[in-house]
């Protein structure tokens, strides 16, 4: 009876073990699609740090679809309420977009193979974008809630 009741035992761990394996696939495959339009959401899919990264080639991800050039893909940003940040670019002077003029601004952007946008209302949630031959090649979607270090 003891071996029978060991072997139950490690019948029941090795379950439990596959069931969340399998609820963390299936949350992940979630956030994946969620994290297009809503990251903030789709971070509380991802246990332990509730942190979302995901990188996009096809469709769309926050109003930038991949495909687009890259004035299209600026003022979707832009309508979305991103603001662009020089720092990717490797101006990281405080003041950040602000201490250009709006056309200088622009006509730099243009220059960039990438560039990184955060959200005005979510000081961690942005995104990152990249370009091949003036169009978007992928997007890069985040939203951190905890940092370790």
């Amino acid at each position: 009876m003891r071996k029978y009741g060991k072997l139950l035992l490690a019948g029941i761990v090795v379950a439990a073990a596959g069931l969340g394996a399998g609820a963390m696939a299936f949350a992940s495959a979630r956030s994946y699609e969620i994290g297009r339009t809503d990251p903030r959401r789709a971070a509380g899919y991802r246990p332990l740090f509730y942190n979302f990264s995901e990188t996009y080639t096809d469709g769309t991800a926050l109003g930038i679809t991949i495909g687009s050039s890259k004035e299209q893909a600026i003022r979707a940003a832009e309508a979305g309420g991103f603001v662009v940040n020089p720092a990717g670019w490797g101006d990281a002077r405080p003041g950040g977009a602000a201490l250009y003029e709006p056309g200088e601004l622009h006509r730099t952007m243009l220059r960039q193979d990438h560039l990184s946008f955060r959200d005005r209302r979510e000081l961690w949630s942005g995104m990152i974008l990249e370009f091949r031959n003036g169009r978007v090649r992928s997007v890069n979607v985040y939203y951190i809630n905890f940092e370790s270090v």
